[in-house]
Order: C-alpha cells, then sequence, then structure tokens
C-alpha cells in the first residue's frame, strides 16, 4: 500500500454502484427517490440520546417543509417505524426497525464465532471489544461484548462511531482495497473539512502502525478519557470490511501496555476468528 494518497484525485469505482456517487451529485440522478430518502432521512434522525422527536423537531433538521415531515411520519407509523405519543405528540422509532435490521444480524455469523473471544478479551483487559462495519462516512458496531467493568463508550450493537477520530474507523479505511479507500476519504474531505485538515496525519500514522504492527492505537481523538487499539479483518464478511477494537479508559493504561500486550491479543483474536471462518 503507498502511503502518499492523492486524495484530491480518487481513483473511480462502477458507476453502476450508487453508494459511489457523490453526495452532492446524487439528489438529481434520475434514478433517486426522494420521498424515500426522505422517509429513511426521518427514522436516522433518532438517537439514544433523543428518543423522541416532534414534526418541528423534524423539519428543522431535515430542512423539510412541516407538510412534508407530516405526511411522512403518518406513513411511518402506519407502516410501523415510528410510534407517536398522543400526549406530547412526538415521535419514537418504532418495532418494525428491528424488524429490518435482524436478518442482515441473524446472517452475520461472526457473531457466534466471535463470542467467546470477545467476552474473554473484555474481561481481561476490562473494557469492551467490538467488531465495526462502515456505513457510508462513519462505523456502526454489529456486535459488541463486555465484561462486568465498563466504561464511558457504552458500546452498543448500532450505535456510530467517526471513521477519522477512531482507531476502528482508522482500521476501517485500512480494510478497503485502495480505490475505495481513496474514494472514501476524498468524501471523507468534502463532507469534513475541518476534520479531514486535523486528523488526517493522525489517519496516516493508523496506516502505517497496521502494515506494521497488525494494529493501530488511537488516544484521545475521540474523547480524551479513552484509548482504543483496532484491527482490520484482512478479508470482507458478507460483503463488509470488518473491523475489531478494543477500548480502555486511558488513566488505566499506557502506550507500552497498548504495544506490547493489548495490540497483540487483539491481532491474535481477529487471526483466530478468521481461520474459524476459513478467511
Amino acid at each position: 500500500m503507498g502511503e502518499d494518497i492523492r486524495v484530491s484525485d480518487p481513483m473511480p469505482l462502477d458507476e453502476r454502484d450508487p453508494s459511489a456517487i457523490d453526495a452532492a451529485a446524487l439528489a438529481d440522478h434520475p434514478s433517486f427517490a426522494s420521498t424515500l430518502a426522505n422517509g429513511l432521512a426521518i427514522l436516522g434522525c433518532f438517537s439514544g440520546g433523543e428518543p423522541w422527536l416532534g414534526n418541528k423537531d423534524i423539519a428543522q433538521r431535515l430542512g423539510l417543509s412541516k407538510p412534508t415531515v407530516s405526511r411522512l411520519t403518518f406513513t411511518l407509523i402506519a407502516l410501523g417505524y415510528l410510534r407517536r405519543d398522543r400526549q406530547t405528540g412526538k415521535y419514537q422509532l418504532g418495532p418494525a426497525v428491528l424488524s429490518l435490521g435482524y436478518p442482515l444480524l441473524s446472517q452475520l455469523t461472526i457473531r457466534q464465532i466471535a463470542a467467546e473471544d470477545l467476552l474473554d478479551l473484555a474481561r481481561y483487559a476490562h473494557g469492551p471489544v467490538s467488531v465495526g462495519a462502515r456505513d457510508r462516512l462513519q462505523v456502526v458496531y454489529v456486535e459488541t461484548s463486555q465484561g462486568k467493568e465498563t466504561n464511558a463508550t457504552k458500546p452498543g450493537i448500532g450505535s456510530t462511531r467517526p471513521l477519522l477520530r477512531t482507531a476502528i474507523g482508522r482500521a476501517l479505511l485500512h480494510a478497503h482495497g485502495d480505490a475505495e479507500r481513496m474514494f472514501i476519504e476524498h468524501r471523507l474531505q468534502q463532507a469534513m473539512p475541518e476534520e479531514w485538515q486535523t486528523y488526517e496525519v493522525g489517519l496516516k500514522e493508523a496506516y502505517r502502525q497496521i502494515d506494521r504492527l497488525g494494529f493501530c492505537i488511537v488516544a484521545g481523538d475521540w474523547r480524551p478519557t479513552l484509548a482504543a487499539v483496532a484491527v482490520p479483518m484482512k478479508h470482507p464478511v458478507m460483503g463488509m470490511q470488518l473491523a475489531f477494537n478494543l477500548t480502555v479508559p486511558s488513566y488505566a493504561t499506557n502506550e507500552e501496555q497498548l504495544t506490547r500486550d493489548l495490540g497483540p491479543r487483539l491481532v491474535e483474536l481477529v487471526r483466530r476468528i478468521e481461520q474459524k471462518l476459513g478467511k
């Protein structure tokens, strides 16, 4: 892998892949269904920190008119993807959202194969061990394991993390092929120019660490109280690139432990799981 990646001139991807279309051009694409996209965007507004939202909240976040939001929320309620509180008039996600994600999770057999190894390492390190995939320009957790001790990350299945500022995000970017990685980096540079400028050096250093050690270390770039190591899988699973991370409190570790103990243990775990998968 070359270290001098020209993000400003990414290699083209297959134009038949909708995910390869630049975000600015997507809305004008003849095959793009804006009504469907707006409905999905409404579902994406909800989070663990804000489980209840009203029409006004959603309209402001998405830049949509209130009548448009009202029609979409009505439809989403009818289909079971939203629930409405009669007293406040606000909405929260409905059970149908879970039924969408279940088929994907149930087919990710790596979750069952890795379960025991994840728990053993989480107990040893006193911190959560997780598996993540890329969702556009962010990481989404598909599995996580914690011992009795936990820390401020509180990762859960479906929770998200930034690509640029986290160890698992940087490991995921490394896992992609050169052309796709360059394309994603180009998108990151366009969507998050200030963040890219701040963390580009750290990202490239993470690539070098993975090439040299098999893992990368990030301490304080996402949260100042946390340190993490991450390892990319060598081959995709169900067509998805995956990466593993281990997160511990910064006060409870140091660079030597991350480099000589926790990082190598996570590499060993990932290689063992790859062998079980026949990768």
